[in-house]
């Protein structure tokens, strides 16, 4: 089967069906749950397509939110996940395209890789126009989910890694003198990887990975000391360590930087 492909729409349904997109995703079904309950990232990977998002509800069941898309379209929409049957159905209930339903299927293939098959409802579609409307559909969500594939792959990758560097590494890090460092870098101490940066001409220490889902902290601190989290927009306060957007986490403990007779050492905090 290719990697994409899009299905021409069928005839019989209560609201027109425009087509089906299906798509082989390298991916685990358990990657993919986490990602459909995740509401908070829709504005920050899918810039392009959502400009805020607020939640009116969420559970184990799904959620219900109002977005505001890039254009300043106005939507409420609930997603409702059935494990039981490896589906979730996204309704817009209010906005553009109120009614449309869009279903999707997910086959794992492995524990690796999800084959989804997603069907396009939309209200008021004629049928000459269904095969235009259901290529709209398919060429947006082939977009969402080359985004989305690039996060999931990423926070399965530092997954593995945690627990492949489970064991404690070195206690302390010379990194020489200060005037040959190349700042910002990445260094590797006890297990962990942080960010050796400089900001207001002092410098600074911070972990490589937010602790919410483990997404890459950008390597360049913001002018005001903080850095966030591209995936969720959770910022942080890099000398406290606070998340500043109110959320329950923090940045975990740093080492402690040193500077003897002009050279920089890393200090694991024990």
């Amino acid at each position: 089967m290719p990697e994409h492909e899009i299905i021409p729409a069928f005839e019989s349904s209560k609201v027109p069906h425009v087509g089906t997109y299906r798509r082989v995703l390298p991916v685990s079904l358990t990657r993919m749950y986490e990602n459909t309950l995740d509401w908070e990232h829709l504005p920050h990977v899918h810039a392009g397509s959502f400009a805020s998002i607020e939640c009116l509800e969420t559970g184990a069941w799904g959620w219900r939110a109002k977005t505001v898309g890039s254009r300043g379209d106005e939507n409420i929409i609930e997603l409702r996940l059935d494990r039981a049957c490896r589906r979730w159905i996204t309704r817009t209930l209010e906005g553009r395209n109120a009614g449309a339903e869009i279903w999707t299927h997910a086959f794992p293939i492995g524990d690796d890789r999800v084959d989804i098959v997603v069907d396009f409802f939309v209200p008021g579609v004629a049928p000459e126009a269904r095969e235009k409307v259901g290529q709209v559909y398919a060429k947006l969500y082939s977009q969402l989910y080359d985004e989305d594939v690039a996060m999931m792959v990423e926070r399965q990758r530092q997954l593995d890694r945690r627990v492949e560097r489970s064991a404690p590494g070195e206690g302390q890090l010379d990194l020489g003198p200060r005037a040959a460092l190349e700042l910002p870098g990445t260094y590797a101490l006890g297990g962990r990887d942080y960010v050796l940066a400089e900001t207001g001409g002092e410098l600074v220490i911070y972990p490589a990975l937010c602790p919410h889902q483990l997404g890459p902290l950008p390597d360049t601190p913001s002018d005001d000391g903080t850095v966030t989290c591209p995936w969720h927009g959770y910022r942080f306060d890099l000398k406290s360590g606070d998340c500043l957007t109110g959320h329950p986490c923090r940045l975990g403990e740093r080492p402690m930087i040193s500077e003897e007779q002009g050279r920089v050492m890393l200090i694991a905090r024990h």
